[in-house]
């Protein structure tokens, strides 16, 4: 099938897919059906998830806002309370920005989603023999022993359609609000502790100015939460296309000396915990392994990507080596318009990959303002896709997938070298 059917079936036909939904779950269904067209062996991985990215941040700032209150009650035990809580909150909200288990994520509900993986072995000729002497010669089977291992990863769900991406002038503010709300939270907390030891009037009326930036931060992720999915066209149906492209060509024409692993993951929209499980269960046989990620690759107005890095709260840098080989690529094909750039207050699964010690780099589509078409918008759907946009940064992971396979032949002059690049 062709991309934009894929496109089209994920976000037109089956709709929203919200994070552990049913939809979510149906895309689950479509990946497998065509994975098994193509003659793989897909495989499902449940786990537990989160099922909302603001809940966390409205628990955290709804405690920030009760130690304010605590604060005007009698002192010393009411500031010591408040500044217990915030102190418990603060903690969680940055562990929570680094993907990693905190309070705020026990106490919020979970629900049960679904990632889809399949292999594609490097091509291995076997030899005949009784056992096996109906197979054709040089039958393609699972090799532990590849040379080199890549995982692709490219998410199913969609995200909320909130205030905060509806608007240029909104999206300046989303840039500044988690820094305001993290520094709101350090004030608060100085406050309280300094209350603890002088009772002060003055400290409770100051404290009400970092109170009201956390009730502002509270309302605004009680509203995202009100609202409702996006088809994900572009955020990520288009990723989603582009993996089962290269599930098409993979299978045609295996790579030589690499193995494949296609990982369709849920719940990336709620803090990544589809890749997250996915690497966990897997991580023996990942050592060393690449890893790319695709997601929101075709939007109209936007020129192709190569991430080299992200940021969310701490930045997760691309592989200097894969940059290097991107940048290769890009500059011995100017017909792309493709670039390299950096990303702030947002997070994908590039942060999955090197949390877990992969050698990762990411792909997308960003306009020359730096701005990602229809972001998590009702907007984003199949009429905002460019077919051209998405061919590019298809033909550009192809490319780098055959780069990677010719730099790991065995005995590859170049092969040493670009080892130590990569791992740098």
């Amino acid at each position: 099938m062709a991309s934009l059917d894929h496109i089209r079936a994920l976000s037109e036909v089956i709709g929203p897919r919200g994070s552990a939904t049913a939809e979510e779950a149906k895309a689950a269904d479509y990946v497998v059906e065509q994975l098994a067209n193509l003659g793989l062996s897909p495989e499902r991985q449940t786990f537990l998830s989160a099922t909302s990215a603001y809940r966390p941040y409205a628990l955290a700032t709804g405690m920030a806002l009760l130690s304010v209150f605590l604060f005007w009650q009698p002192q010393p035990v009411g500031a010591a309370a408040a500044a217990l809580i915030t102190a418990v909150a603060l903690a969680s909200l940055l562990l929570e920005m680094q993907f990693r288990p905190n309070l705020l994520r026990w106490l919020l509900p979970i629900e049960q989603s679904q990632n889809v993986s399949a292999v594609i072995p490097c091509r291995q000729p076997r030899l005949q023999t009784a056992s096996d002497e109906d197979a054709p010669m040089g039958a393609i089977a699972p090799r532990a022993d590849c040379p080199a291992t890549v995982v692709i990863t490219a998410h199913l769900d969609t995200h909320r359609t909130p205030l905060l991406f509806r608007a240029p002038f909104w999206l300046r503010v989303f840039g500044w609000l988690m820094p305001a709300g993290l520094g709101s939270m350090v004030a608060l907390l100085a406050l309280f502790v300094i209350g603890i030891f002088i009772p002060a009037s003055a400290l409770r009326l100051i404290a009400l100015a970092p109170g009201l930036v956390a009730f502002v931060l509270f309302a605004l992720m009680i509203q995202a939460d009100l609202t409702p999915y996006t088809k994900g066209a572009n955020d990520n149906a288009s990723g989603v296309a582009a993996a089962l492209w290269l599930a098409e060509r993979l299978t045609a024409s295996p790579l030589q000396h690499t193995q494949v692993y296609l990982v369709f993951t849920g719940c990336e929209e709620v803090g990544g915990y589809g890749a997250d499980a996915w690497f966990s269960a897997n991580r023996p046989a990942l050592n060393g392994a690449f890893h790319i990620t695709l997601d929101q690759i075709a939007g109209a107005g936007a020129q192709p990507v190569v991430v080299r890095a992200e940021r969310f709260l701490i930045p997760a840098h691309s592989d200097p080596g894969l940059l290097a080989l991107a940048e290769q690529i890009i500059r011995e094909h100017p017909e792309w318009n493709a670039r390299l750039v950096s990303l702030n207050a947002g997070y994908g699964e590039l942060s999955m990959g090197v949390k877990h010690g992969l050698r990762a780099i990411a792909f997308g589509a960003i306009a020359p303002d730096g701005a990602s078409p229809r972001w998590h918008q009702p907007s984003d759907t199949l009429a905002a896709i460019d077919e051209a946009t998405l061919a590019r940064v298809q033909e550009m992971v192809w490319a780098l997938l055959r780069e990677i396979d010719r730099q790991n032949a065995p005995g590859n002059p170049s092969d040493a070298p670009a080892a130590e690049s990569v791992a740098a």
